[in-house]
This record gives structure tokens, C-alpha cells and sequence, in this order.
């Protein structure tokens, strides 16, 4: 089985210099959507019709495809045009699904149910239509007892009977059927365009079997992407979709209307989130895990019954039964080890944090490698950056950071090593060691009185 997809055409109306079916939705290309419903159907040879300018698309889905092909059409001659173009590996025995590539809510399951009818009514073509009170700019489908009859645009609707069966533009053909209706399509019209919408009538009028299948799924399933509105409209819609496909996997949310997850990632049973979080690109998060109110993780890796308050996380690896925040930053490379306490005001950046390690308030940890049960104090940090260069520092296992320290790196720190409070270390301490690093207090006394 073959299958055409229609991407051709930046979208004036997106006032952007993305191709339309490139615009980002919930982690993915709108157009990865109508691929994967594709795929999801049984079509494992795919031919998206881009325009000249389409370089990108080819570039961003190509390698994330097997069976997925890419077709140029040169000039923006119409939709049937469009199909021409990327007719060349399609066979005459071949059964062929048309799709927009703007309609990322098209489903396998709306797909196999059209092949199912096609198969059932030995079509040579079908027309999807679907119920719609109010048609708007939808052309009208019309037909008699399903067998088709002609689709009319909006526009060419003043003499036509009223009817309430929109078209989808989904469409399924033979390969044979197809294959000569696009060689007979004409471009007589104000916009010298030819129509996709043709090819069902030409066919029909060659004396083969066409249908129409009708639909009351939802109209959101085939609304296509034509402004930012109707991008927002559509990701509305895909966030519903991902939301309870994860409380049906035993996710309990405690507000889906304000919780954001990109489709494809992996959350597990008994996860709780709280309001107004966003999860994006690569995050996996386990069992028992909590994410708390206002988190935001992207590309994070969340272990079983961590709990997350308030937080930041890009690129960080999170142990089972660790407490991060509220308001910590963690940040690419931050791997927090199990039952670890990272709390409010403290930022990690490409550092390893082995179990049991403690930094509960205002710290930062950056290009260090701190060893376990390690407790960093309030307001202790690592000076990992000289002016031109990185470098790092190594803290052995159950030492003691004390209040407002700084760790000048590269350094190391002792096991057991306790560094006094107050303290700028620059020289490596021994293990067990006390390190102490400030200036003598110094009184003097009547001082106010004195310098009056």
C-alpha cells in the first residue's frame, strides 16, 4: 500500500518563515503526526509532496522514517498537481491513501476504517466525508445512497441543494484509477489550477466505482493548519489526546487542562503531576514519582519516587526517592543520585552527585563530581570558571561543606573532610582535614565613638 502526503507550501497565512507543517506540536512536526497515523495503518511506502523550498522537511523527517520518500513540485499548479508529483512509485495494483500534511489529527484508526469500507465496496475511489452542522469554507461532498457525485467548492455553492457532508480531503484510490484520472485532469479554471477534487468525478464518469464514506467523528480530526490560531486550536486538541492516553496508564493529574506533555514520552503508574507543568523532548519519568506545581523538565530522566517542587530541569538525571526543589535549577549534565536533597535556590550544572548528597539551600554545584552523603551548606559553591577556561572540583565521600564557602577549582576535596564555614578553599584538602580559610576576626572596640 501507498500513500501520498500533501506538504507542499509555506502557509502565507502562518506569517512565518517555517514551513507549515513544520511548526512544532508538542514535540513533534505537525507533519510527524500524519506520517505516524500513516504508518500506523499498514503504509510503509510514503511519498510527501513538498514544495522547491521544502529542503527542510525532507532534512527534519527523512532519517526518522524508513519507507519515507520525498516528491518536488516545482510550480504550485493545485492540489491534483500536487498528487501528480508524487504519483512516480505508485503501480497500478496498488491501493493509495491521499492526506494533507496540515491535518496532524488524522487518526490509523479513521484510516483503517476508510481502507476497511473501500475493501468492503470493491471501490475504485472513495471520498471521506464527515457531518458538519456549519460547513463554512468546506467543500461540499454530494452523493446518492454513498454512490459519489461531485464535490463543490464554497464558493460554487449558490446552485447546489443544501447538504451538511463536508470533504475532508482524504481520499483513497486504485492505483490504476488514480493513475489515469491524473492524466486526464484539466486546469479550466480562474486559477488555471488543477484540482484534486476532479479526480473522483473523472473516475466516476469512466464508468468506475466511487463512493463516499461518511463520518460523524469529530470535526477536529481533519481540521487543517493554516494560522497560529489554528496551530493552538489543533495542539488544544493533540494535549487532551496525550493527557488520557497517560491517565488511562494509571498517571493521576491533578489538572489536565494546564499540564503539557510531548507526545512520546514515557511517564509511569502512579505518577501524580500538579498543575501548570510542562514535560518535553526526551524526559522519561518512572513509577511513584511526583511532579509538583509550576515544574518545567525537558530531556530529564525522573527515577522512582522523586519528588519535584518548582523546578527547572534541562538534560538531568534524577535518582529514586530524591527531593528536588522548590526552585532549584538543574541544568545539562546534572545527574542527582538516590535519595538526594536539592532545595530551594540551587543550581547544578554538569555535575555528578552520588547518593545521599545534601545541598538544601542557595548553592552551586557546577563541573564537580561529589562523592556520597556529602552535605553542601548554605550558600557554598564551586568556582568552576577562571575568566577563559572550566574546571573541576572532586569532593570525596561524607564531607562537610560549610555556609558560604567557595571551592576555587580545580580542587579536591577529602573524604571526610570538613571545610569551616566562611572558608575560600584554593589548595586540595586531605582526607578527614578541617579547612579553614578566612580572615581573623578582628574587634575594635568603641569603634562608632571614635570616628565621630
Amino acid at each position: 500500500m501507498k500513500a501520498i502526503i500533501l506538504a507542499a507550501g509555506k502557509g502565507a497565512r502562518m506569517q512565518s518563515d517555517m514551513q507549515k507543517v513544520m511548526h512544532p506540536m508538542l514535540g513533534k512536526p505537525v507533519l510527524q503526526y500524519v506520517v505516524e497515523a500513516a504508518r500506523g495503518a499498514g503504509f510503509d511506502d510514503i511519498t510527501v509532496v513538498v514544495g522547491k523550498d521544502g529542503a527542510e522537511i525532507e532534512r527534519e523527517l527523512g532519517s526518522k522514517f524508513d519507507g519515507l520518500y520525498f516528491a518536488v513540485q516545482e510550480k504550485p499548479l493545485g492540489t491534483g498537481h500536487a498528487v501528480l508529483a508524487g504519483a512516480g512509485r505508485v503501480a497500478p495494483t496498488d491501493d493509495v491513501l491521499i492526506l494533507c500534511g496540515d491535518m496532524p489529527l488524522v487518526t490509523s484508526e479513521f484510516i483503517d476504517d476508510l481502507m476497511k469500507f473501500k475493501r468492503d465496496n470493491f471501490s475504485d475511489a472513495v471520498v471521506a466525508a464527515v457531518y458538519r452542522d456549519d460547513l463554512g469554507d468546506f467543500g461540499r461532498v454530494y452523493d446518492d445512497n454513498s454512490y459519489f457525485i461531485e464535490i463543490v467548492e464554497a464558493r460554487d455553492i449558490k446552485n447546489h441543494a443544501r447538504t451538511n457532508w463536508a470533504n475532508t480531503g482524504i481520499y483513497m484510490f486504485k492505483g490504476r484509477s488514480l493513475l489515469r484520472a491524473l492524466g486526464m485532469m484539466k486546469n479550466n479554471n480562474s486559477q488555471g489550477e488543477y484540482y484534486l477534487t476532479d479526480v473522483p468525478k473523472i473516475i466516476s464518469e469512466d464508468g468506475k466505482n466511487v463512493q463516499v464514506f461518511h463520518t460523524r467523528t469529530s470535526m477536529s480530526v481533519f481540521a487543517g493548519i493554516n494560522t497560529q490560531e489554528h496551530l493552538a486550536e489543533a495542539l488544544a486538541h493533540m494535549r487532551v489526546r496525550v493527557n488520557s492516553r497517560h491517565m488511562a496508564n494509571g498517571v493521576r493529574m491533578i489538572d489536565p487542562t494546564t499540564t503539557y506533555i510531548d507526545d512520546g514520552i514515557k511517564i509511569g503508574r502512579g505518577v501524580v503531576i500538579y498543575p501548570n507543568v510542562i514535560i518535553e523532548g526526551a524526559c522519561e519519568i518512572a513509577p511513584g514519582a511526583t511532579i509538583g506545581m509550576g515544574c518545567h523538565l525537558t530531556d530529564t530522566t525522573v527515577g522512582e519516587g522523586v519528588h519535584i517542587r518548582q523546578t527547572v530541569a534541562n538534560g538531568a538525571k534524577i535518582g529514586a526517592n530524591s527531593d528536588v526543589g522548590p526552585f532549584a535549577c538543574l541544568r545539562p549534565g546534572a545527574v542527582i543520585g538516590q535519595n538526594c536533597r536539592v532545595g530551594n535556590f540551587v543550581e547544578i550544572k554538569n555535575a555528578n552527585l552520588a547518593d545521599g548528597v545534601k545541598a538544601a539551600h542557595l548553592a552551586y554545584i557546577g563541573d564537580a563530581d561529589v562523592g556520597k552523603n556529602v552535605n553542601f551548606s548554605c550558600g557554598a559553591i564551586t568556582a568552576n570558571y577562571d575568566g577563559e577556561k572550566k574546571h573541576r572540583t572532586t569532593i570525596g565521600d561524607n564531607a562537610f561543606i560549610g555556609s558560604n564557602v567557595n571551592l576555587i577549582a580545580p580542587i579536591e576535596i577529602g573524604a571526610d573532610a570538613v571545610i569551616a564555614a566562611g572558608s575560600t578553599i584554593t589548595d586540595k584538602i586531605p582526607p578527614c582535614a578541617l579547612g579553614i580559610a578566612r580572615e581573623r576576626q578582628c574587634v575594635k572596640l568603641d569603634y562608632k565613638n571614635a570616628s565621630q
